[in-house]
């Protein structure tokens, strides 16, 4: 069997990524990509990091596995709502983890989204999204968490989520604060990078990878800083102060590539992915404000008005009393899902009946369409997809209508005076264009950049080069044309799908659901992502 090493950067961008290659900020990843090759990887439908990450490691899509968000919705028999979070025990599909170990592989999963209760392989794991404190119980097998908490001179509480700093954004800095939270990023990234190579270096696994997330943090706290097109021609101190921090990070995570890369040695394919792009956001658009204006949502009493930009409530328990669900038949529960889910009526209830779902989708879709932005008469959302059309295979909870919109930003479920607000100054948001490159003994060289190649190919492609069969069932393909000869030469037929999770109908599916630290830890780190003020 081969080697392979991922190397995942989250919300990594071409649009940045080769700007600070061709100023010299990231030495090794601009040779790299000579001697390789490159393009872009399409996300998920709405680019976020859940369903993408999910995407990617399983070979199918949200509506296969069933991860369209980090909370999903869950309607009660008296039609009020309420928000669970997502982990493995959601996943409906099979991760590669998986299906390397039973065919006799050995693999290595580090900071992944979801990877928590641990899921089943033969290697070692440690999921991302935990904070530290929990983090024993995200590790597997379950002594490898003693042996990375005594390693020498290593802190693993790197490793998890300090939700004190986590709880700070870049309005919430203080004075001086800036310099630490950035160089924590840094911390984080290494942290992972030494446990990668020192894996690597002392019980190597068929597959070996490892998320790092700095790259997404940054950009979404600091994209005015390092985006091309924001920076500013006459800054004062303080503004540079804070870019060359960011570049600094930059820095460091070419550092931090080029050891995992020689630590995997030449005879190891290596490929870098991405879950999505990145760009600048400008506008913030309330959906569920609009939904309430058209009738299809109902405020309770206790809803406030913002008037200062946020995209979601402070807590998780108050996204439960901004609305009266009893009057309510469409509603976006999270800013991050960009979706829009329909009651269903039960009985005589409240809701939208089955004989006129369609009808009221197709409704909905167009006024969404037609919507136009006040001050300009622009429209304000460039696509609505239905999720649910008749015959298509999906995974409930799944949304019904989700959007995009003009600027690539995440909506506000808040309550507001206006629809649509400007932002003081641009953020940073998704795009759907995320990175690969890829360099090794089964891969083209010479820098050629390939047609962009889809999130579900990057299971297959990994399958491929570590040398084992892809199943029938992946949506995926093996995308041939990053291929030398050879590994052509060497590729192995697909072998029988397997279509149910490791966790569906197994003790993990019994295991106790998330703590409340646990639900406020995920709604922190989520505010630090950005999909939440």
């Amino acid at each position: 069997m081969k080697r392979l090493l991922m190397i995942g950067l989250d919300g990594a961008t071409f649009a940045l990524l080769k700007p600070l290659m061709d100023d010299g900020i990231m030495p090794f990843l601009k040779s790299f990509i000579k001697d390789g090759v490159h393009g872009d990887l399409m996300s998920t439908r709405n680019p976020l990091t859940p369903p993408a990450w999910i995407s990617m490691i399983t070979g199918t899509s949200p509506h296969i596995h069933g991860i369209y968000d980090f909370l999903r919705p869950i309607t009660l028999d008296d039609g009020s709502v309420y928000l669970g979070i997502n982990d493995s025990r959601q996943i409906r599909s099979e991760t590669i983890w998986s299906m390397v170990s039973r065919q006799k592989g050995r693999a290595t999963c580090l900071n992944f989204y979801g990877m928590s209760p641990p899921v089943e392989l033969d290697g070692y794991l440690i999921s991302g999204f935990v904070p530290w404190k929990h983090l024993r119980n995200a590790v597997h097998p379950p002594a490898f968490f003693d042996k990375v908490k005594n390693m020498k001179d290593f802190d693993y509480k790197n490793l998890g989520m300090d939700i004190g700093e986590e709880k700070k954004c870049v309005q919430g800095l203080l004075e001086g604060e800036h310099k630490d939270w950035i160089e924590l990023q840094s911390v984080r990234d290494t942290a992972w990078t030494d446990i990668c190579c020192h894996l690597m270096e002392t019980d190597r696994t068929e597959l070996t990878a490892v998320v790092l997330d700095g790259p997404d943090k940054i950009q979404h706290l600091f994209w005015r800083f390092v985006a091309p097109d924001l920076v500013d021609p006459n800054p004062n101190s303080w503004y540079s102060d804070i870019r060359e921090l960011c570049l600094e990070y930059y820095r460091q995570l070419d550092r931090n590539i080029e050891r995992m890369v020689k630590t995997a040695g030449p005879d190891t394919n290596v490929i870098m992915t991405s879950d999505h792009g990145f760009g600048a956001t400008t506008e913030v658009v309330y959906i569920n404000e609009w939904l309430a204006r058209k009738g299809y949502l109902k405020w309770a009493k206790a809803a406030e008005l913002d008037e200062t930009g946020k995209l979601t409530a402070n807590k998780m328990k108050d996204h439960l009393g901004m609305i009266n669900w009893k009057e309510t038949v469409a509603f976006c529960p999270t800013p991050s899902s960009n979706a829009i889910y329909i009651k269903k009526a039960k009985g005589d209830g409240p809701g939208i009946k089955s004989n006129e779902y369609l009808d009221f989708c197709l409704k909905l879709r167009q006024e969404l369409l037609d919507y136009r932005d006040p001050a300009s008469n622009e429209p304000v959302f460039t696509g609505v997809d239905l999720n649910k059309l008749e015959g298509s295979p999906y995974v409930d909870p799944s949304p019904d209508l989700t959007l995009r919109i003009r600027d690539g930003g995440f909506v506000s479920i808040l309550k507001s005076s206006a629809i649509v607000t400007k932002r003081k100054q641009p953020d940073g948001t998704h795009r759907p264009n995320g990175i690969f490159i890829g360099q090794g003994p089964d891969i083209k060289n010479g820098g050629e950049q390939v047609a962009p190649l889809q999130i579900v190919d990057i299971t297959p492609l990994m399958l491929h080069l570590v040398g084992l069969p892809v199943p029938k069932n992946l949506e995926g393909r093996v995308p041939t044309e990053l291929l030398n000869n050879n590994s052509l030469e060497t590729r192995q037929v697909v072998e029988k799908g397997v279509t149910e999770t490791h966790a569906i109908g197994s003790k993990k599916a019994n295991q106790a659901e998330p703590t409340e630290e646990e639900r406020e830890a995920l709604l922190q780190q989520m505010k630090l992502l950005g999909y939440m003020d």
